[in-house]
């Protein structure tokens, strides 16, 4: 194996291995990047900010640390403390998250 690809392999492991350690079946992603890491701090649902997480419900917005966020698109039932969030997109319309085991349809917040 030359040199280049193995720097390719070990770059695209990096990439899908904290995706899969969050426990999401990474064939729903097939196709879409890794772009971003975030945590989720809070959700805003009909005007109020709630501190937490208790899944997805369609127009909530996901709050994370860095104060950008998400809007749901998917109904997803969890709740867990200051999860990781893993995104994935193929356009800047065309986006999936990762959170716990679980991957989800998404959208930007603004």
């Amino acid at each position: 194996m030359t040199m280049r690809r193995l720097t390719l392999a070990l770059l695209a492991a990096g990439f899908a291995q904290p995706a899969a350690a969050a426990g999401c079946d990474l064939s729903q992603v097939v196709g879409y990047q890794l772009f971003a890491q975030r945590t989720i701090e809070a959700y805003i649902q009909d005007g109020q900010k709630i501190k937490g997480y208790k899944g997805c419900q369609p127009d909530r917005v996901l709050v994370f640390t860095d104060s950008t966020g998400v809007r749901c698109s998917s109904v997803v039932v969890q709740e867990l403390q200051l999860p990781k969030a893993y995104l994935f997109a193929r356009s800047q319309t065309d986006m999936k998250m990762c959170v716990g085991d679980e991957i989800f349809v998404v959208s930007p917040a603004g």
